[in-house]
């Protein structure tokens, strides 16, 4: 006599549970849907379970809610696995391999408990401060230098060599304070870039320019090199002349010891990433504290 398969009755008992759980589904969800309304936005927060309202604050706050959290849910695990490894010890009465395992689960739980709570008391132990997860208050830092904005007179400092020297006053020309970034009078220059000055002023006395920037820098792009604030160069344009001025300047720099960075496109130069215009820029001959 062929006998029943013992496994065929919880088999179809399920499949029958399952093909219900489909037809309940696809019946009553959709309509379900179609009668529910549906906000316009949904607000998602950051803060998981069990974690303060200030957690997002900081990202200090933010590691000490989720350490919270993670406690939480270790406790939930731990609280599961020494149910099953206790379930497990029980049921496996005479069985001394089965008992065993069901130690080993609720000691394993209990030491993973007890791992994350020791690694708190003991940086509590070490140091309280280690568990201050707040970052620091940085001060400002005040730097002496040029001003960003505002009349700049220099005062005694500054420049290279010691004291500024007033470009104006040493027969100069500079462009007006009104027309630079934030009124900047950038009309100074070290001793030794004035006396490079006066040299070009004479080997090219027909290629007159105007100082467009000198001490203190107004270039809101920065500079390559800090030599605008210590007062040890100058960016000047030709006053007419053209390329021909521009050349005449360049030799005559040269001449006077000093170098030059050509920044006329129009004239062969080349604009650089601090570039803020065609004019000529002139180095200060060794001297003079430059």
């Amino acid at each position: 006599m062929k006998k029943n398969n013992p496994h065929f009755a919880p088999i179809f008992f399920a499949a029958v549970l399952f093909v219900a759980a489909g037809a309940a589904f696809a019946l009553f969800v959709p309509r379900a849907l179609a009668t529910t309304t549906l906000p316009a936005t949904v607000e998602i927060s950051p803060n998981l379970p069990g974690m303060p309202a200030s957690a997002t604050s900081s990202p200090g706050a933010f590691i000490a809610g989720f350490y919270q959290f993670s406690l939480m849910i270790s406790g939930l695990l731990a609280f599961g696995v020494v149910v099953y490894g206790g379930v497990k010890y029980m049921t496996a009465a005479g069985n001394p391999s089965g008992q065993s395992e069901g130690k080993e689960w609720i000691q394993s739980a209990l030491l993973g408990l007890l791992l994350l709570a020791g690694a708190y008391f003991i940086l509590q132990l070490i140091n309280p401060a280690l568990l201050n997860l707040n970052l620091p208050n940085l001060s400002p830092v005040n730097v002496a230098g040029a001003p960003t904005s505002g009349t700049y007179i220099p005062t005694g400092v500054g420049c290279a060599g010691g004291n500024c020297s007033p470009l104006a006053a040493d027969g100069f020309t500079c462009k007006p304070a009104s027309q630079q970034p934030g009124g900047i009078n950038s009309c100074f220059a070290a001793q030794g870039m004035v006396s490079t000055l006066d040299c070009i002023k004479n080997k090219a006395a027909s290629a007159g320019f105007t100082v467009t920037e000198a001490m203190p820098p107004t270039n809101t792009a920065g500079h390559l090199s800090r030599c605008h604030s210590n007062g040890c160069c100058v960016d000047v344009v030709v006053n007419g002349g053209g390329c021909a001025a521009v050349q005449a300047l360049v030799n005559a720099a040269a001449a006077c010891g000093g170098s030059t960075a050509n920044e006329y496109l129009s004239c062969g130069g080349t604009h650089y990433l601090t570039t803020d215009g065609d004019n000529l820029h002139i180095n200060s001959a060794q001297g003079g504290g430059c």
